[in-house]
């Protein structure tokens, strides 16, 4: 079985470059090839924030770095530290997928895409072990009980999450690893105390905040 790989990033552009950025990056997906062939991408999305940028896509039987995405975008981007040689793009923690790819065939999308979303939140540090764990039995206690290519990276205190609309609920190819059934009933008032609010966005969005989309390239896209 030919595997699926799926990478989340976080980047940042240095001060009076986040346009500049924005045409690098955009520039770079736009060129990569997006195909059923080992080494290429099955789809990808990048978001934007301010100066932040954040970067989701599947790869076909082997991962694809930043580097082989992005390319040397160091003129633009920040460098973050953490590793033997500066990088732009630094990974986020998967902390909750809704299901495991079980091959090509199982992850390739049945029909068109509408939209992707991109969505913000800042966790509580306090609470940062709660979330991941409430999100872990969730995960193994009930795959697939929502959109079948959600997904939540965690990078310091901050949470991405990406998901495709219309939602595909079905029943997962890969069982959970948990039989327990502990997941709260009362998801929303159990999660309210993880989250640092935003102050600038409308009542709806004080938790989750909305990215900006640079842009999303798919096999079954229109977009």
């Amino acid at each position: 079985m030919t595997a699926i790989h799926r990478s989340l990033y976080r980047a940042q552009a240095k001060p009076g470059q986040e346009e500049a950025a924005v045409e690098a990056l955009r520039r770079r997906v736009a060129a990569f090839p997006v195909a059923l062939v080992p080494g290429a991408l099955l789809t990808v999305a990048l978001f934007r924030f301010a100066r932040e940028f954040f970067a989701y896509w599947e790869s076909i039987a082997q991962p694809v770095t930043p580097d082989a995405l992005f390319g040397d975008c160091a003129a633009t981007l920040e460098a973050w530290p953490g590793a033997p040689t500066p990088r732009s793009f630094v990974p986020m923690l998967d902390i909750y997928h809704c299901q495991t790819p079980a091959d090509v065939d199982h992850w390739r999308r049945r029909s068109p895409i509408e939209r992707v979303s991109g969505r913000l939140a800042r966790l509580n540090p306090d609470w940062a072990s709660s979330y991941i764990f409430y999100h872990y039995q969730l995960q193994e206690e009930r795959p697939g009980s929502i959109d079948k290519y959600a997904l939540i990276g965690l990078h310091e205190t901050v949470i991405f999450f990406y998901q495709e609309f219309p939602a595909v609920v079905e029943p997962p190819r890969i069982p959970g690893k948990l039989t327990t059934t502990h997941t709260p009933d009362q998801w929303h008032e159990v999660m309210f105390p993880h989250f640092h609010r935003w102050e600038d966005t409308p009542p709806d969005h004080a938790i989750w905040r909305p990215l900006d989309l640079v842009i999303h390239r798919g096999m079954d896209s229109i977009l």
